[in-house]
């Protein structure tokens, strides 16, 4: 089984103002309240293979690895821990002079069948505060 979650928001900013603050990964805990800390693991900008130490609200802390990255337009980062894998996917594109950002979750393994409300729970409502708090940091100017 499989849980999955995802979110859309339209932002009122440029698509590439959002991609800066969306790839400025370890300045998300300031913005989310999904995030209690974030380090990346290499120096530079995010690209294929980055990894980050991730504490996310409700999960164990985990290494997450870029797994796919076209600059400007997104970016997908897996993890594995406790039997549950993990895939994120962010996309942003430009619309209607500003930007449409999906975000999504998908969670396999035992222990993500054994706990799928649970798991679910928490997915959705990471995700949608991962929505929420971009959209009001790019809005703001973050």
């Amino acid at each position: 089984m499989t849980v999955q979650h995802e979110e859309t928001a339209q932002i009122d900013a440029l698509a590439e103002a959002v991609w800066r603050v969306m790839t400025d990964v370890e300045r998300w805990p300031e913005w989310t309240e999904s995030m209690r800390r974030i380090e990346r693991l290499e120096d530079g900008p995010l690209v294929l293979g980055s990894r980050a130490q991730i504490e996310i609200k409700g999960a164990p802390k985990s290494v997450w690895t870029v797994t796919e990255y076209t600059e400007g337009r997104s970016f997908t980062w897996e993890t594995s821990a406790m039997g549950v894998s993990s895939t994120a996917r962010h996309v942003v594109e430009p619309a209607d002079g500003g930007s449409r950002v999906t975000l999504s979750v998908q969670m396999g393994g035992l222990m993500a069948t054994l706990l799928s409300p649970l798991v679910r729970s928490v997915a959705q409502r990471n995700v949608r505060m991962e929505a929420e708090g971009l959209k009001r940091r790019c809005e703001s100017g973050g």
